[in-house]
């Protein structure tokens, strides 16, 4: 089935609140979410991608951000490029979708599914590693804010470590943007073939990042970045698009799934608000859940820009326009 449940009581889902002490609580959560986390990651390794070091050539033991690659990212002549939340763990979109339905649909690995059996050339992928930015030396591995404060302390109640800025930092990772200008200025440049086809997804905080970093390196992309997907809650958190080569870019060929209770793929309002098309991510609990439920949509719209030579949104997209 997938599914995490309690040996007890196998209809019981993951019960967070064991006990009245909330450091408990946390620890408990830590230990649960690293067993899924190695249940994923052992099952990624095993569906023909690759955990990556960066800065890359990074050795394991050294101070280093890990994402996931395709085994075919040095050959593909597309590549789909997912930045999540800025909290989130690596292959991770929903940890309530994990407990609520299965790891594989509130993991990468229902999305990796999708791309890997979507055409007869399956496109590169690489997953990004906004969330586990901070530099755990007692485990030698990165972590969460969250996974953090569950980090081993001298007695129960002593206060969390301190974050040494320099001594748990990665150069060139040292938060969600700085990460991003390395996957694109360093590792699609390093590891891709040139010229290489980019459809980017940017989830939550993940989408104004993205946009802020290709409106401010357009030129240098506006040749391979083809079309471009956003989740998010119902309002626009970043900067407004400016005019320009981007702004058309981020009209014509970007689309921003947000939450809703319509169907998946329904055309909505608030065009001026994104700057690009809105459509219905299926869900209006919580953003988290935008992924598992909208990716295949994304997916979908990205296969229609790459199979239909100079696609572009409509202004004002209806129900009757939208053929994925």
């Amino acid at each position: 089935m997938d599914q995490i449940r309690s040996l007890k009581n196998p209809d019981q889902e993951f019960n967070f609140f064991i006990s009245k002490n909330e450091r408990m609580n946390m620890v408990q959560r830590e230990a649960h979410n690293t067993c899924i986390r190695k249940n994923i990651q052992s099952r990624v390794l095993a569906s023909s991608m690759n955990l990556t070091n960066l800065p890359l050539g990074t050795p394991s033991t050294k101070p280093h951000i890990p994402i996931y690659t395709s085994t075919n990212i040095a050959t593909c002549n597309r590549l789909i490029v997912y930045i999540g939340e800025s909290w989130q763990d690596l292959g991770i979109f929903a940890w309530r979708t994990i407990g609520h339905e299965s790891i594989a649909a509130g993991s990468i690995l229902n999305f990796i599914d999708a791309i890997q059996s979507s055409s007869t050339e399956s496109p590169g992928v690489l997953i990004a590693n906004t969330g586990q930015l901070l530099w755990y030396r007692g485990g030698s591995r990165a972590v969460t804010p969250t996974t953090w404060m569950a980090l081993p302390r001298q007695w129960a109640v002593s206060p969390p470590m301190e974050i040494d800025e320099e001594k748990n930092r990665v150069p060139g990772h040292r938060d969600a943007k700085e990460h991003v200008a390395s996957i694109f200025d360093n590792v699609i440049p390093k590891m891709c073939k040139k010229g290489v086809a980019i459809d980017v997804i940017g989830m939550g905080d993940g989408g104004p990042i993205i946009a802020e970093y290709l409106q401010g390196n357009w030129k240098n992309w506006k040749e391979q970045v083809k079309a471009a997907a956003i989740g998010s809650g119902p309002i626009w958190q970043g900067d407004k698009i400016a005019d320009g080569e981007f702004a058309k870019f981020w009209e014509e060929r970007t689309r921003a799934y947000i939450q809703s209770d319509e169907p998946v793929g329904t055309p909505l309002t608030g065009r001026e608000d994104f700057g690009c098309n809105c459509y219905s991510a299926g869900q209006n609990e919580v953003l988290e859940r935008v992924m598992p439920m909208a990716h295949s949509d994304m997916l979908k719209f990205f296969q229609l820009v790459n199979d239909v030579p100079g696609y572009r949104e409509l202004p004002e997209m209806t129900a009757e326009d939208v053929d994925v």
